[in-house]
């Protein structure tokens, strides 16, 4: 045997004997590390910790004391501040107040107006039909004794007729004889000196009827007065 043929003899021997070689990978080089003997986390578990995460969390008591302490403005400051927006607050009442009663106020003078020319739209009206109740009167005075009984019938019913329409309208007639003279409802025509004393002027005859409507003379009434 040569020397060389000896050496390599000596490292094969050397490669057998030697405690450290292995046939081939371990467990742990194929998985790329230790292998663990956990199973993983429990089944629910992750949905415990969600729900966990979903609550709400628990208001905390508020401390007013240390919050007072903490606020870098004096009592006298806090003062004036509370003095300021009790007087705001005061003043914005007093504007809610004042608008009220100035939409109060707004919608009473809105419903008076309303009223008061619904009252001069019917007044108007009335005032037109006078002159025809006044026609229908000096018809019936022009058709005398002689006039044929059916049409002074018939005039009569339609004059009739049309002074209930006026009266449930409010109209009121002015024909009083022997009342004191008012200027405001009369119109005097002619002034006669009356034949017994009397207080003041009187009126003494009807030449016209006057008519008022709600208390507002419409038509005042033409009449004598004696004195």
């Amino acid at each position: 045997m040569t020397e060389r043929d000896e050496e390599l003899a000596e490292d094969v021997v050397g490669i057998e004997s030697d405690p450290t070689a292995e046939d081939g990978p371990s467990d742990e080089e194929l998985v790329g590390g230790p292998v663990s003997t956990d199973d993983g986390p429990a089944p629910g578990a992750d949905a415990a910790d969600e729900a966990s995460e979903l609550q709400e969390p628990e208001e905390e008591a508020v401390d007013w004391g240390v919050l007072a302490e903490q606020d870098p403005r004096s009592p006298g400051e806090l003062l004036a501040e509370l003095t300021e927006a009790e007087a705001r607050r005061d003043e914005y009442l007093e504007d809610v107040r004042r608008a009220r009663a100035e939409f109060e106020n707004y919608r009473k003078r809105v419903l008076r107006e309303g009223t008061a020319q619904r009252d001069q739209g019917r007044a108007d009206v009335v005032a037109r039909l006078l002159d025809v109740l006044d026609d229908f009167d000096r018809t019936l005075a022009a058709a005398g004794e002689n006039a044929d009984d059916g049409f002074v019938k018939g005039v009569s019913l339609v004059r009739e007729k049309l002074v209930g329409t006026l009266r449930d309208l409010g109209l009121t007639r002015i024909d009083e004889v022997g009342v004191p003279f008012d200027p405001n409802r009369h119109e005097a025509v002619q002034q006669v000196e009356a034949e017994e004393p009397v207080d003041g002027p009187t009126v003494a005859e009807l030449f016209r009827p006057g008519y008022e409507l709600g208390g507002r003379v419409l038509r005042p009434a033409m009449v004598v007065v004696q004195q």
